[in-house]
């Protein structure tokens, strides 16, 4: 049987499911003041962990890539997974804190024979109705610079990259989180892109002026390269699949169901929406 890891990235201690796949992962661990039990840890051997405050849950697929051998690599959030459900029409929903019911609901007993039909599974991706290069600029915490600096080392660097990007840096939808499922010689390839590509942006990249979210910079830049590859890559078989979000505060949970309702992601009106607000907020 192919041996499947999922690995669950967690800044904080979080109960995570007992499941077959769910690999708890503690990302940041040599900056932590303490590792936390019965998790995996990104510290060790060939690592990036010093680096998390710019490279976020990249430090646990650099980890991964370096260190675990598997069939099938995955990541998600401790509050966001991926669950198998082909039909859906949202790329999100809202749930409560996850256990071993909830995932059985969102039908994780079946989850191994989807996996293993395709070489790489991704979050599916949600229409912002903006250009996902506009998109960028204008999301709070983000400098445009940054996301065409990227673009500039993938000219010179991956020119075969080039008309990949440019498609899907033009187009609506946007893949966030990034959360995925690669069979393992995708998740080599797909490392051994990613990884020089963030390291030249490091070296080149001027961010000491920046605040503690926009430190994340390599983090939001790997999104839009993870769409990037997505977009070259078509010859692979990709599924996408919805997200499920997980929020264990009642009331939050109450009120983003309900929003979710009047406005469902990826709706035209949601986007309208979220425009009026940032506009009456400036």
């Amino acid at each position: 049987m192919p041996e499947i890891k999922l690995f669950v990235c967690c800044h904080r201690q979080t109960e995570v499911p007992r499941h077959p796949f769910l690999c708890p992962i503690q990302v940041g661990a040599e900056l932590a003041d303490m590792h936390f039990p019965g998790f995996l840890h990104d510290d060790t051997g060939e690592n990036i962990s010093t680096q998390n405050a710019a490279y976020c849950e990249l430090t646990a697929q650099y980890w991964a890539w370096k260190n675990v051998k598997a069939d099938y690599y995955g990541f998600f959030h401790y509050r966001r997974y991926l669950y198998p459900d082909i039909q859906a029409k949202r790329p999100y929903i809202i749930k409560r804190a996850p256990d071993v019911g909830v995932l059985r609901k969102l039908g994780y007993d079946g989850f191994e024979e989807l996996i293993r039909r395709y070489d790489f599974i991704i979050s599916k991706s949600e229409n912002m109705y903006v250009p996902v290069h506009r998109h960028y600029a204008d999301a709070p915490f983000h400098h445009e610079k940054d996301l065409k600096l990227v673009e500039q080392i993938v000219q010179e660097r991956c020119p075969e990259y080039v008309d990949a990007m440019e498609r899907y840096l033009s187009e609506m939808g946007c893949y966030f989180g990034n959360i995925f499922i690669m069979q393992r010689h995708v998740f080599q390839d797909y490392c051994s892109w990613l990884f020089p590509i963030l390291e030249e942006f490091d070296r080149c990249a001027d961010v000491s002026h920046y605040g503690l979210q926009e430190k994340r910079v390599d983090g939001y830049l790997a999104e839009r390269l993870l769409g990037i590859y997505r977009t070259k890559h078509q010859k692979l078989s990709i599924l996408e699949l919805p997200r499920v979000h997980f929020l264990s505060d009642g009331r939050e949970r109450m009120i983003k169901q309900t929003v979710g309702l009047l406005l469902p992601p990826g709706t035209r009106r949601r986007a309208l929406a979220k425009k009026y607000l940032r506009g009456a907020a400036q």
